[in-house]
């Protein structure tokens, strides 16, 4: 007999069609959570001309589910470190999904505000623990490459919004975007039925029995009888958010916040308001929703591309590599280009600053051990949301400003240098345990 970290067991998995259904389902949560989150850009032109709204007052509407998104990220994520990852998804699934629906039947900004604060806290909730469980299923030399993948999808729900606006709003309005998001709850029962439990939480909390049914999917040819004993899990007697917060770690947290909150400014803001920018500018609103696709398109092969090179070069030189290219397309796109070149940087600018949103959150899935996965990526992530919720009322106020569409791209600049800085500073660091964050241990053949 010998032991074995579930972890290692886990790790050493060869690729198999389970890794594939699990990367698949996450994928599809993470094109209802991008969905969810960049469908109000499509809709947001058209509610300001049907309510004769203020840019600034529909900012703050639009800041709304980004601040549910830091709450939930705070206090709905971590939920799962007790109760388990599969039955918090299917929760905010179902809440995200019957929230946003009813948002198409509001008739004032304040009603539809909370709406969107209620999708937030449950997307808030979702993404987070779907990403931990797609690394902690996952063999370790695809792990990163997977939730990068799972990341990129992210842009899919983008793109999705975007030709939602493009072919349906025209002819529906702007409340079919709203409906049509309500059919994310069709992911609820696929979720129960198709998802499994995290192996690393059932060790936790001693479901054996569970335990071996999801083991022998990951590992084939892992019989039952070949884990035969599960030794008691160490708990620490210190909470989650006091272990990522202590004196050894804090910095290099604080610092991971950091570059998600300026990531957070730079995407949002962008994926919110660029239709807007861009019909200010002179554009169609056909031409600038357009540019909202091309954005997310830059985007999806950006996250993709992101994960390879994350393994091949670290986490370190890709982020600060991405980072390198937003401040150089935000540049590129000041100098009022034509229109070729101008989607040609949109791309570019896409394709970094989604791109590095699928990197922090790789990056933090490593970075974090199981026993405070879920915490440490939900505070990342919630906290991160500071920003997501200040880049859509910077957006409103460049609006408001009528800035010319140069100077509002210069802006974005700052956000990417200082989130360059925060990403150099903490990729040398590591999290420092307390002697209790090694794997359990269990008995195999």
């Amino acid at each position: 007999m010998s032991t074995a970290p579930i972890d290692a067991v886990v790790g050493r998995a060869p690729l198999n069609a389970f890794h594939a259904w699990v990367v698949v389902i996450a994928a599809l949560l993470m094109v209802i959570d991008g969905y969810d989150l960049v469908s109000f850009g499509s809709a947001l032109p058209h509610i300001i001309a049907d309510w004769d709204a203020d840019p600034v007052l529909m900012g703050l509407v639009a800041s709304s589910a980004l601040l549910g998104v830091f709450v939930g990220g705070l206090v709905v994520a971590p939920l799962a470190d007790r109760h388990g990852r599969r039955p918090v998804i299917a929760a905010t699934i179902l809440a995200a999904s019957v929230a946003s629906f009813l948002c198409g039947f509001v008739h004032d900004p304040y009603t539809l505000a909370a709406l969107r604060f209620v999708v937030g806290l449950a997307i808030g909730g979702l993404m987070p623990n779907f990403m931990a469980l797609t690394a902690e299923v996952s063999p370790l030399r695809y792990k990163s490459v997977f939730v990068a993948l799972v990341s990129a999808f992210y842009a899919i729900g983008g793109l999705i919004a975007a030709f939602v606006g493009i072919l349906l709003e025209p002819v529906f309005g702007w409340r079919v975007i709203f409906f049509v998001a309500g059919a994310g709850v069709l992911m609820v029962p696929v979720v129960l039925r198709l998802l499994p439990e995290s192996p690393e939480y059932l060790l936790v909390v001693g479901d054996r029995e569970r335990l071996r049914a999801v083991v022998g999917r990951i590992v084939p040819g892992f019989a039952p009888g070949d884990i035969d004993a599960i030794s008691v899990p160490i708990r620490s007697p210190r909470s989650p958010v006091a272990r990522i917060l202590s004196r050894r770690n804090a910095l290099a947290t604080v610092l991971i916040w950091v570059f998600f909150v300026m990531t957070m400014v730079l995407s949002y803001a962008l994926l919110t308001w660029l239709p807007v920018l861009m019909r200010g500018a002179g554009f169609a609103l056909s031409s600038a929703i357009w540019t909202l696709v091309v954005l997310n398109l830059g985007g999806f092969v950006g996250s993709v591309l992101g994960g390879w090179l994350a393994v091949r070069f670290t986490f370190r030189r890709t982020l600060v590599g991405y980072f390198t290219a937003a401040v150089t397309a935000f540049v590129g796109l000041s100098f009022n280009p034509p229109a070729a070149v101008l989607y040609a940087w949109l791309f570019v600018a896409g394709a970094a600053v989604i791109g590095i949103l699928a990197i922090i959150h790789a990056f933090a899935v490593e970075f974090y051990p199981a026993s405070v996965r879920s915490t440490g990526v939900g505070w990342a992530t919630g906290v991160g949301r500071i920003g997501a919720i200040a880049g859509p009322i910077i957006g409103g106020m460049l609006v408001a400003a009528q800035l010319p569409l140069q100077v509002s791209f210069l802006v974005f600049v700052v956000p990417a240098a200082i989130g360059c800085l925060a990403v150099i500073l903490v990729a040398r660091r590591s999290f420092v345990g307390d002697g209790t964050d090694a794997s359990p241990r269990v008995t195999t053949r």
